[in-house]
């Protein structure tokens, strides 16, 4: 093991720099250069030491590694990626200067041409972007920030013996930040007192550092029970199983031409795979005639001949929505006329959102019906415009119709009809609504602080007020909106239904798989794939399907946005958004690029794709295992180019018959749960009590365990098993789950990013200690 790599100088280590890693650098470097600048002698060594751990290069990290394929595309345009602040960062001064530009300035700087905001770029390119990032701020680093990588892994950090430091003065930014993260029960105590950390690393170097960000974004999860169980069945008997994770890094050479696999999971890391399986292995998409491939046009699909068969299944059985953007239509904001910030603060009885009170509003009973609002309006406004004599009658009834059920809704549930307990005693205290405490910016927010619930009617009583908020219902609005709406818009198939564009496939049985078969699956696919295809060309104008996308972005940002300044009650967005507004907003927004979808369609019609139905089943083949040697006999794994024996079988109830096949790969997204930490470093944090779950009180005292890390509020620090902050331990990147929402979504240029507000000011805190 080497000897510690101590400076004289404070040191921070930030583990994992991937695009997280990178903002918090950018941020330490750019706040050291104004602070120290003055305070350091030229003469003088390093006042700052940066450590960076990662086995993957700086910026880029693992999963925008520059060296994939081409042909792996990102799901975001352009447009919509940055790591660098710009003016609309809430945190940078009026005189600040943007210390770089955002991935678009970047590319059209270079040359790029394509349109920024309905291009998808590929992985690579994003992953240069960022390289060029880390080159940049490493330039930009006064002679007084030394920047050290360490190209390996992280796998402990363990707490030194404690200095005895000054305390902080009373009154100061650090002495608030000292009672504002003291656990519960306890007092702050000097933060300067708090030990360093010795980080070991897998490659035998150890670190000293003043202070240590955790920012290692998705980690390996261990196997549950099911598919650990597919895993070892596979090795005794000559199959392959490749479990979850990213399809860049799996060992899909071992799928032999002609396999037939089964695909578990139709998100974006189908399409990874879809894209591996044929245009990195030879294969070539055609337009047909007469359509434009520029566009996501139909193509047709010419095999190479060394493809495998995939038979592709999940619990929906179809697809997320592919997005309707295109260079005809590109990706443009939306706004919003009824989920607005006013409106939030309307429901609960304030101002507005900007000062000390909280909204703690109810996803279910409060905001989905505004989100609803505006879902209506977007998709009668654009069926008017493509389909007007779908309308019975003005559709200007059904706008008067939303307004009416809106203005309701703001009048009837403020935020003293819907906390009936909590009015009652500030009525009996106080004539004036009061502040409320914000159980959010607590530390025990970690452990989670269920508010008061909503209530039905004045008169109702309190106990069964929550269980009514708990629930949602269906208020006197929403039938008289049902009846005006079967007016208006006679033919069903014309009504929006969220249901049926979630879950089309609900209540369809199919006979057959078969092509060409009646009642077929293939076919039901089929047409729902030109479907889709056909909407999102026509985009959010041209589609009233398609005009939900951007509302639903738009909602999602707000939404963002209101969890992170802690208004919206923890349990609402656990059991409510994160319940299942998360998996629908998924289902319509999180979709592939139009030109994805046209390539499923084509490798479906060349026969390369079939699939298995909703709620597939996958079980051991008991046809094929009768014809082998007996059970205890060790399998040899086949060669290179030979296939798997089909050892598996997939069902689906809606469909009649099964699917045979010899891999199957799992390409479902991670859970990132910490509980499921398989990597070394965080499960050996859990396991020692320096890091654990965070845990949320249910409405009925229960308490939930949660995916994420249990921390304070912004600047995120750290709380061990025992309640216990450390001051001196940051977590940033997916680990914020329970505290964000959203966070797979890169910062995004000019809306004051809050990927960039932590990253802003965990390197204010980390500053401040040093």
């Amino acid at each position: 093991m080497s000897e510690p790599a101590r400076t004289h100088a404070p040191a921070v280590a930030i583990i994992g720099v991937g695009p997280r890693g990178l903002t918090v650098l950018e941020r330490l470097v750019a706040l050291a250069a104004k602070r120290f600048a003055r305070q350091v002698p030229e003469s003088a060594g390093p006042a700052l030491t940066i450590h960076l751990i990662d086995p993957y290069p700086p910026g880029a990290g693992i999963v925008w590694r520059t060296d994939q394929p081409e042909s792996l595309l990102m799901n975001t345009t352009i447009a919509e990626q940055t790591v660098f602040p710009d003016a609309s960062c809430s945190f940078l001064d009026a005189d600040d200067e943007p210390t770089g530009p955002s991935m678009a300035e970047w590319y059209s700087a270079n040359g790029g041409t394509d349109p920024l905001d309905s291009t998808f770029p590929s992985r690579a390119l994003y992953g240069r972007y960022l390289r060029e990032a880390y080159a940049r701020i490493r330039r930009s680093a006064p002679d007084f920030v030394e920047i050290v990588e360490h190209r390996t892994m992280a796998e402990s950090v363990i707490d030194l013996p404690a200095m005895d430091l000054p305390e902080a003065r009373p009154g100061t930014q650090q002495a608030a930040e000292d009672a504002a993260s003291a656990a519960p029960g306890t007092s702050p105590g000097p933060f300067a007192s708090a030990p360093e950390q010795l980080v070991r690393c897998q490659n035998g170097t150890t670190i000293i550092a003043s202070a240590v960000v955790l920012a290692v974004g998705h980690i390996p999860s261990a196997q549950p029970e099911e598919r650990a169980r597919l895993a070892a069945f596979a090795e005794r008997r000559g199959g392959l199983y490749l479990p979850q994770g990213l399809p860049a890094e799996a060992p899909v050479a071992e799928v032999a031409p002609g396999d037939r696999v089964i695909v578990r999971g139709m998100g974006l890391n189908y399409f990874d795979l879809q894209t591996l399986f044929t245009h990195e292995r030879g294969g070539r998409f055609l337009p047909l005639a007469g359509t434009d491939a520029r566009c996501g046009g139909r193509l047709r699909y010419e095999p190479s001949g060394l493809e495998p068969h995939l038979a592709l299944g999940s619990r929906r059985g179809i697809p997320y929505r592919s997005k309707p953007i295109c260079h005809e239509h590109p990706k443009q904001d939306w706004p919003l006329r009824y989920f607005t910030r006013d409106n939030v603060a309307l429901l609960a009885g304030l101002d507005d959102l900007d000062g000390d009170r909280f909204a703690e509003a109810r996803f279910n009973d409060q905001l989905w019906p505004l989100i609803l609002a505006d879902l209506r309006l977007a998709y009668y406004h654009t069926l008017s415009q493509v389909r007007p004599e779908a309308f019975a009658g003005d559709p200007g009834q059904l706008r008067e119709a939303i307004a009416e059920a809106v203005s309701r809704h703001l009048t009837r549930r403020t935020w003293h009809e819907t906390h009936p307990q909590a009015a009652a005693r500030e009525t009996s205290e106080n004539p004036q609504p009061a502040a409320r405490a914000n159980t959010a910016s607590q530390p025990s927010a970690a452990t989670g602080t269920a508010t008061a619930a909503a209530d039905t009617s004045a008169a109702a009583s309190a106990t069964a007020a929550e269980d009514s908020a708990r629930q949602g219902r269906v208020t006197r609005e929403a039938f008289a909106w049902s009846e005006i709406e079967e007016v208006l818009v006679p033919d069903p198939a014309d009504r929006m239904s969220l249901h049926s564009l979630l879950n089309p496939l609900e209540g369809e049985l199919f006979t057959s798989r078969e092509p060409g078969d009646p009642d077929s699956l293939h076919e039901w696919m089929l047409d729902f794939l030109r479907t889709d295809l056909r909407n999102s060309l026509a985009g959010p104008t041209g589609s009233p399907e398609k005009a939900l996308f951007p509302v639903l972005w738009q909602s999602r940002l707000l939404l963002k946005e209101l969890i992170v300044a802690g208004h919206i009650d923890r349990v609402s967005v656990d059991m409510e958004i994160c319940g299942w507004f998360e998996g629908f907003v998924s289902g319509i927004c999180d979709g592939p690029p139009p030109q994805r979808i046209a390539e499923l369609l084509a490798l479906a019609e060349a026969g390369v794709v079939s699939f298995i139905g909703p709620d597939m089943r996958i079980e051991e083949n008991t046809a094929a295992l009768d014809t082998a040697a007996s059970d205890d006999a060790e399998k040899p794994r086949p060669h290179a180019q030979e296939t798997h024996p089909e050892i598996f079988t997939v069902t689906s109830a809606q469909v009649v018959g099964e699917i045979t096949g010899g891999v199957v790969i799992d390409a479902a997204s991670p859970t990132n749960s910490v509980a499921r930490a398989a990597d070394v470093l965080l499960h050996g944090m859990l396991e020692r009590g320096q890091l654990t779950a965070a845990r949320l009180t249910l409405d009925d005292g229960r308490e939930k365990s949660l995916n994420g890390l249990a921390l304070t509020p912004r600047p995120y620090r750290t709380i061990d098993v025992e309640g216990t902050v450390h001051p001196r331990r940051f977590a940033l990147s997916i680990q914020l789950s329970a505290m964000q929402w959203g966070l797979a979504i890169a910062a995004n240029p000019g809306v004051d990013a809050a990927t960039l507000n932590d990253s802003h000011a965990a390197a204010e805190a980390i500053l401040d200690l040093l």
